[in-house]
């Protein structure tokens, strides 16, 4: 049987790694991984036959024509956070050039991770992010305005993940996990407190297992959140404290006027103030128990377990 050619954009980060681990092994599929530095994916790519890696810059990979005709699969992970133009030139124009340079006839599948920020509670746009949004929250929501107008959009599956967590020894962590773990250690003071914000979380192990599973099965939408159940402030604290052995006698509710006019006075950015006013982002998402997947990372406490290996 014939491998699969898929192409995957964003492999070096924490959530390519845990994919990576459950495409690499896998005779049915050949990787093709587009990575500035192969240094930063932490593997032995030496021992798989079945991974070719694209040491390219995204804004140079649809220069890449004749190997573009050739992928059954892309899933693009790769997004840039920061700065003022270089959200734009990362996460919208490389991507748009690339599609261009897929054979219609061949791709199936087309994922893309976007951010479950630039959407509401009843999954619609948030259309005040053109004028508050930050650079990186404007690029997502403009890739996904533009998506609903492709001559691909059939068979574009867009992944709205929410809070996510992720990294250990051998995996980098996420910027969300990168804050908790100080977190975790002044935790005696926190879980005290807690405040009227909700919020999913999803592990990396998790988002890896449900975009294998958008990969190999027949799907009936085109848009997914990918997210445990919510939670408020409070219960997440309270539920890390419990993983060190501590129990709070009682939680102080700190009120939200106070936090939006600290927010005020550190001159946050509006869309830092937006979302303070929003304060509850949930949506109806799937994850690793609504499929019948495996996980061990679904809870706090399992968060909290493999961070910390």
């Amino acid at each position: 049987m014939t491998a699969q050619n898929i192409l995957i954009t964003g492999i070096s980060g924490s959530v390519g790694h845990y994919l990576f681990d459950l495409l690499a092994n896998d005779s049915r599929y050949h990787l093709y991984l587009v990575l500035r530095d192969p240094a930063r994916l932490r593997r032995d790519l030496k021992q798989f036959s079945n991974v070719t890696v694209l040491p390219l810059d995204l804004r140079d990979l649809h220069r890449q024509k004749d190997l573009l005709q050739k992928m059954d699969y892309l899933v693009w992970i790769a997004t840039c956070w920061g700065g003022y133009r270089e959200p734009w030139r990362v996460n919208v124009y490389p991507f748009f050039r690339t599609l261009r340079r897929l054979d219609p006839q061949r791709i199936k599948k087309i994922l893309y991770f976007s951010t479950a920020s630039i959407i509401d509670r009843e999954h619609r746009p948030i259309e005040a992010i053109r004028e508050i949004g930050t650079n990186y929250i404007r690029s997502k929501f403009l890739t996904h305005k533009i998506l609903q107008y492709n001559k691909l959009r059939d068979k574009i599956i867009t992944i709205f993940p929410t809070g996510v967590y992720g990294g250990d020894s051998t995996h980098p962590f996420s910027h969300a996990a990168t804050g908790l773990r100080p977190a975790a250690k002044r935790i005696r003071w926190l879980k005290y407190f807690t405040l009227d914000f909700s919020f999913h979380f999803i592990h990396c192990a998790d988002i890896a297992r449900l975009t294998k599973y958008l990969l190999e099965n027949a799907v009936d939408e085109h848009e997914y959140v990918f997210g445990n159940a919510p939670l408020n402030v409070g219960e997440f604290l309270k539920q890390i404290a419990a993983c060190y052995g501590q129990k709070p006698l009682f939680q102080i509710p700190v009120p939200m006027p106070i936090i939006q006019f600290l927010a005020g006075l550190l001159k946050k950015h509006p869309w830092d103030k937006y979302c303070l006013r929003y304060k509850h982002f949930i949506y109806n998402t799937i994850n690793c128990h609504k499929l019948g997947l495996p996980t061990e990372v679904d809870t706090v406490s399992g968060l909290i377990k493999a961070i910390n290996q």
